[in-house]
């Protein structure tokens, strides 16, 4: 009985692991140079594979400000699967920007940073 619920419960664990996700970024920071205070919106697509046995799912995006806008898939990723985050500066304040955004998905650690830089002149 003993070796019966050490295997159920070792299969359970291995079947758990076996759905387990995994993102994998081609990069994850982008410099957007220098523009112009007051200049038409950038946007960059950081691209990313579903590197894990189970569906990715992006939960939620989080950032500091307002300037920036971010575009996530709504729906699952299948696994192998492809998709694009992507993030839009509004350059309407100078200065050096340096700012992270936060995806949080369905994998170990629960969240990635993002990171945008650059400068309005």
């Amino acid at each position: 009985m003993l070796l019966l619920l050490l295997t159920e419960g070792l299969m359970a664990q291995s079947d758990k692991s076996s759905g387990l996700t995994a993102i994998g970024f081609k990069e994850l920071s982008h410099d957007f140079g220098t523009m112009e205070q007051g200049s038409e919106k950038v946007s960059y697509e950081f691209e990313f594979t579903n590197e894990g046995a189970g569906p990715l799912i992006i939960t939620r995006t989080e950032n500091s400000c307002r300037c920036i806008s971010v575009a996530a898939p709504k729906r699952p990723i299948k696994p192998n699967g492809t998709g694009v985050i992507t993030i839009t500066f509004d350059p309407k304040d100078k200065g050096v920007f340096n700012k992270a955004i936060e995806i949080y998905a369905n994998i170990p650690g629960r969240r990635i940073t993002l990171l945008v830089t650059g400068e309005v002149k």
